[in-house]
């Protein structure tokens, strides 16, 4: 076995492990490994101004990374670019999100912004045919 197949196990076991946890805590895996990533107590001197700029600006890189993340694409290597480029900042934003939130109810504050899934894009439609004839 080459090098990079060695890599690509050690990857997918941890993936692996790291899904088998989520699933005995009840818990979605980004959540879980988002608190591992995410800095304890960062938010912890923040106002309710400074933390509603944080989610706001928080928010805005996740969907930026979800955008680079689905143009990876679905194959092996896509998910590969994805799990080594985009990942880990994508999993500690989620982290940092999930802090942003409990500072936010523990100092009383407007909640923070929501997650916004990515929209689905718009169904294309049919292309018409260029021929001559009408359709009955």
């Amino acid at each position: 076995m080459n090098d990079y197949g060695k890599i690509r196990h050690l990857i997918l076991a941890v993936l692996s492990a790291a899904s088998l946890s989520a699933c005995a805590s009840g818990g979605s895996t980004e959540d879980n490994l988002g608190k591992f990533l995410a800095a304890p107590n960062k938010y912890v001197l923040y106002n309710c101004a400074q933390l509603a700029v944080a989610a706001t600006g928080t928010l805005a890189r996740e969907k930026q990374l979800e955008v680079l993340i689905a143009k990876a694409g679905t194959g092996a290597d896509g998910h590969f670019v994805s799990a080594v480029a985009y990942q880990p900042e994508y999993l500690q934003l989620r982290g940092d999100m999930n802090e942003i939130r409990r500072y936010s109810a523990e100092k009383d504050c407007k909640p923070a912004p929501a997650e916004a899934k990515p929209a689905a894009p718009a169904a294309a439609k049919p292309a018409k045919r260029a021929t001559g004839h009408k359709a009955l």
